[in-house]
């Protein structure tokens, strides 16, 4: 089984649109695939595939059961809190408790071939988890053409280099209307300029139309015929002026500082 994560530190690019069209798109080519929606506190993978309604249910061993839609198997933590509830825990417990979600036997997942995670927009806690479940297989990274989701999505690749997970490329999401016109206030060529600044196999864009299916079977497509890489790991910050912060840091953090 692979484990695909779509991920972005930033809100509202799309992630869970991407993670759904992609995982649709693997099982119209006949995978079995399941997607899992790591968003904890505001888990929107059912509101997509309109099962908000899907009742939680277990094995004779006390398994969590995937709700299954047209051959997908999915799992979201809308299956356990009441649509209204806003969460309110700490990023610890929700990474402890995603941790679980992601232990064989938790979720009575059939044999997969892929398993999709919507991640939520943060760097910590539940997206750590995450970076450790997609480190054998890959991520997507979504992005959109705005200056804002760019400079969001360079501390997203920066995320990834550090933890050292593989990139399959980056989606450019939604930048162009029905009519070829731009919806932000870039162009997806500066996306796909920065998939190339960081040596991404590929940056694939998708039109914000009524009908996705197709650009979501390209999606597929392209990731099944991709070898993902890894990013080089950032350096530390060098200089005079680093150093100097360093070393004040240490005095003040130094158990009896003295003078």
């Amino acid at each position: 089984m692979k484990t695909i994560l779509s991920a972005s530190v930033k809100g509202g690019v799309g992630k869970t649109t991407v993670a759904v069209g992609l995982a649709q798109a693997l099982q119209r080519r006949g995978f079995q695939v399941g997607i899992l929606d790591l968003d904890y506190r505001a888990p929107c993978v059912p509101i997509v595939l309109n099962i908000e309604d899907a009742t939680l249910a277990r094995t004779d061993t006390d398994a969590l059961v995937p709700v299954q839609v047209s051959g997908l198997h999915v799992f979201s933590m809308a299956f356990i809190w009441p649509a209204s509830k806003c969460i309110q825990v700490e990023d610890n417990e929700a990474a402890d408790d995603v941790r679980q979600l992601l232990t064989p036997g938790i979720i009575a997942w059939p044999a997969l071939d892929f398993l999709v995670l919507d991640s939520p927009p943060t760097s910590s806690g539940i997206v750590r988890v995450a970076l450790e479940a997609a480190a054998d297989a890959g991520a997507v990274i979504v992005s959109h053409p705005s200056r804002v989701s760019r400079a969001d999505t360079v501390r997203t690749l920066d995320l990834f280099a550090e933890k050292q997970v593989p990139v399959y490329g980056m989606v450019s999401n939604q930048g162009l209307d029905e009519h070829g016109q731009n919806r932000f206030d870039l162009q997806n060529q500066d996306i796909m300029d920065l998939a190339a600044k960081y040596n991404l196999p590929w940056c694939f864009y998708i039109p914000h139309t009524g009908n996705l299916a197709p650009h979501f079977d390209g999606l597929a497509l392209t990731l099944l015929n991709t070898q993902p890489v890894l990013l080089p790991k950032p350096k530390e910050p060098k200089g005079v002026a680093w150093d100097r912060i360093i070393a004040v840091a240490q005095k003040l953090t130094k158990p009896n500082p003295s003078g």
